[in-house]
């Protein structure tokens, strides 16, 4: 994956050893007492009228067994036995119980777990499973019965937005994955709050002329009302009025004085760790743009990041744990952030929810320093509205598949319907094309 969004600090300290939460069987529940006996976690709160779902993927193919890490049971000497020389000691983890270990590394969700804000989802994945990068992440992008050429956000977006309206509805700070793209609607990607600007000409010298003229003549262009004659005259008015719509609403909500986080964030310079506080930190300033945009008050509903470097087939014990530590850290750091933030619809913290997903695993058995693509992998989702658990059965290491991976436990689109009917509020079948079994944790 991109060369970019790799950084290398070394590794912080984790957060306190804890007890397990919740139970390991698929449909988790909430335990009686908090972690370590305490008190337990307080209840979620329930799906909101304006709901706002982040996703984060983590391109490459996220490695679950180092991050969920085995420390009990046949599992864990199978799987330091396939890695000799990468296995993490069950010294460097946290006990999340049913035999799991969370990695220190994955800093500050430790933290969100204790507190019953986490749902664990190890062993998920598809069907037939492919080892492709770009096969399997459009697989995840279309989240069909049947794949055809659009998203499943592209989908919702169909059914959910107006195709002459809501220009700011769903936004992807990285790129157009084929996931935001629907029949008559898509995402608009907004990457940073200074680029996205209207484009104004440049003289030879590289002054900016008054892009007055070519704003109001591009706007002459696709204002009107009256049917193309053709399909790719109508795909190019819509897109284009999308354009001008979301750029001119977008400009004015966003302004020019930009919001600074209330909490630091991994690369700033205050943040507490000072590990990490040099590098180069994608994820983390893509959170605290979105926050930013959340806390002006865009009327957007999904919004859709990712980060790299999961691709670690060398160098994997230097790589995977800096990987985890900047992720996790930004997401603590972002969901703290959200607690400080109104909106006209209410505190923000109640209405996002953080779904994370990587197209695959890693392969079990160690390769020279690192981990070939694997199947079953790992996603998780955050917010004050998840109960807090394991919601699906790890992978057996005993008994692997022919090519020595994992045999996936549970079907993405559990997750997928499960996030659409119990938090977006339309309906999964509808959308993924048949019905999948919610997990239980909103």
């Amino acid at each position: 994956m991109s060369n970019r969004r790799e950084f290398l600090q070394t590794m912080a300290a984790g957060s306190a050893v804890l007890s397990g939460l919740a139970c390991g069987s698929r449909g988790g529940a909430q335990a009686s007492s908090g972690p370590g006996g305490g008190p337990p976690p307080p209840p979620p709160v329930a799906a909101p009228t304006s709901p706002i779902l982040v996703i984060v993927a983590a391109e490459g193919g996220m490695d679950l067994l180092d991050a969920l890490v085995p420390i009990g049971g046949a599992n864990a000497g199978a799987y330091q036995s396939h890695r000799l020389n990468l296995h993490v000691n069950p010294a460097n983890t946290t006990d999340i119980g049913s035999n799991i270990g969370l990695n220190k590394a994955f800093s500050g969700m430790a933290a969100l777990h204790q507190q019953g804000r986490v749902a664990w989802l190890p062993g998920i994945g598809m069907p037939n499973p492919t080892l492709s990068h770009f096969l399997a992440a459009d697989l995840w992008s279309q989240g069909s019965a049947i794949p055809g050429g659009t998203g499943w956000l592209g989908r919702y977006a169909d059914l959910a937005f107006l195709k002459r309206g809501d220009p700011l509805r769903g936004i992807s700070t990285d790129g157009l994955p084929l996931a935001v793209q629907g029949v008559d609607r898509n995402f608009v990607n907004i990457s940073s709050p200074d680029t996205y600007r209207f484009p104004a000409t440049r003289s030879e010298w590289g002054s900016i002329n008054d892009p007055a003229p070519l704003r109001l003549g591009f706007s002459d262009g696709f204002s009107f009302s009256g049917a193309p004659a053709s399909s790719g005259l109508k795909a190019a008015v819509d897109s284009g009025h999308l354009y001008d719509q979301a750029q001119s609403l977008f400009s004015s909500l966003i302004g020019t004085n930009r919001r600074k986080p209330s909490v630091p964030y991994p690369g700033d310079a205050d943040y507490p760790d000072a590990s990490l506080r040099d590098g180069y930190f994608h994820l983390s300033s893509q959170l605290q743009f979105i926050a930013e945009m959340i806390a002006k008050d865009l009327p957007s509903q999904v919004f859709v990041t990712a980060t790299g470097g999961f691709d670690t087939h060398s160098n994997h014990a230097r790589d995977f744990p800096l990987l985890l530590n900047e992720m996790g850290a930004s997401l603590n750091a972002f969901y703290a952030d959200l607690a400080t933030i109104g909106t006209s619809k209410g505190n923000a913290q109640d209405r996002v929810i953080i779904m994370g997903w990587s197209e695959f695993g890693r392969r079990v058995r160690e390769n020279n320093g690192g981990l070939d693509h694997g199947t079953a992998g790992l996603s998780y989702v955050i917010g004050k509205g998840v109960k807090g658990g394991i919601y699906s059965n790890y992978p057996d290491l005993i008994n692997l598949d022919d090519n020595g991976n994992m045999k996936f436990t549970t079907d993405f689109r559990n997750l997928y319907a499960t996030v659409l009917d119990k938090w977006m509020g339309v309906s999964s079948k509808t959308v993924l094309g048949a019905s999948y079994p919610n997990l239980g944790f909103l």
